[in-house]
């Protein structure tokens, strides 16, 4: 059986599609060789190597980025506001509540001497004509010489309701026949002389103030007991030493057994001495009793004797210890 075909054979339905996906890239990755940036080097020329000032190639444009333009009116608005902040601030520290300074209350109860004079009536107003034309009201003492003075008007009464003028109690006019001047002999170019030979300068109470501070200062560091403890300090170590031996002394010895009690080392010390002083006698009157023991009564003499020195040579063992325990 023949078939015919009317026309060219159609292509495959599923050619030129790719299951992959379509992410997937047809291209090859380029291959780049680990010479490749040595031979690009090469390829540059040789003529800028020549000129090539501390890694710089010469002639080769480099790139510089454009800064940005600066924009002032940013820069004013950011430094005003900040301005206003410190104003501000400034403003709100200034508003705070001072804070009050300490007064001692020891004083409050007593009256103000000044608010007690400012209290007082003023005395009234004299006229301008109590002192116009005055007799001898301009004459003044000569090289310290106390001219006539005169008398001082009587202090000055409130004026009455019917009477409108005061009387002033002025000296008249002839009393001025009466002053008399007391002129001395005084050489004034010796004493101006004498004056220049040994001047004396003026200083400032303050600077003087300050002389005399400083002096004072020399004195004490001069007078001065340096390396020496002071006597307050000195008392209280003692107090110390005082109160640390009391508190040893009252402290419970860990030694003593219950019941007993520690013998004071003053008592100890003086029962071995007694004890010492016994066993000293008893060894005399051994030493005096005769070599011979043939009577009975020197041998009990001498068996009550070593008796005794036994007995004290084991309490003296005892005492001689640095505590000595006694029962209640």
């Amino acid at each position: 059986m023949s078939v015919s075909l009317s026309g060219p054979i159609g292509p495959h339905s599923g050619y030129g599609v790719d299951g992959r996906g379509g992410d997937y890239n047809t291209k090859p990755a380029p291959r780049v060789r680990p010479e490749a940036q040595h031979i690009a080097t090469q390829h540059q020329g040789s003529v800028g190597n020549l000129f090539e000032l501390q890694g710089t190639r010469i002639g080769i444009s480099q790139y510089r980025p454009k800064s940005a333009p600066k924009d002032h009116m940013k820069a004013n608005a950011r430094r005003m506001r900040q301005i206003q902040r410190a104003s501000k601030q400034r403003e709100e520290e200034s508003n705070k509540p001072v804070k009050a300074m300490w007064k001692s209350t020891k004083y409050d109860t007593v009256q103000s001497k000044v608010g007690e004079e400012l209290k007082k009536e003023p005395p009234a107003p004299r006229p301008s004509s109590a002192n116009y034309l005055r007799a001898h009201s301009r004459t003044g003492s000569v090289d310290g010489s106390r001219g006539i003075r005169t008398p001082s008007p009587a202090p000055s009464r409130p004026c009455s309701r019917t009477s409108s003028v005061e009387r002033l109690d002025i000296p008249r006019a002839e009393s001025a026949m009466d002053v008399k001047l007391i002129r001395r002999d005084v050489d004034f170019v010796k004493a101006n002389g004498r004056a220049v030979r040994k001047p004396q300068i003026k200083r400032a109470p303050s600077l003087t103030a300050l002389d005399d501070l400083k002096k004072k200062k020399e004195e004490d560091e001069k007078n001065y007991k340096r390396g020496v403890m002071p006597k307050y300090l000195v008392n209280r170590h003692k107090e110390w030493d005082r109160a640390e031996q009391e508190r040893i002394a009252n402290m419970p010895d860990p030694d003593c057994p219950p019941g007993h009690h520690k013998m004071p080392d003053e008592e100890r010390k003086k029962t071995l001495s007694l004890l010492r002083d016994k066993e000293k006698s008893y060894m005399q009157q051994l030493s005096a009793l005769p070599v011979r023991t043939d009577t009975l009564r020197v041998r009990t003499r001498k068996d009550e004797l070593d008796k005794k020195l036994t007995e004290i040579e084991e309490a003296i063992k005892v005492f001689n210890r640095p505590k000595v325990f006694v029962k209640d």
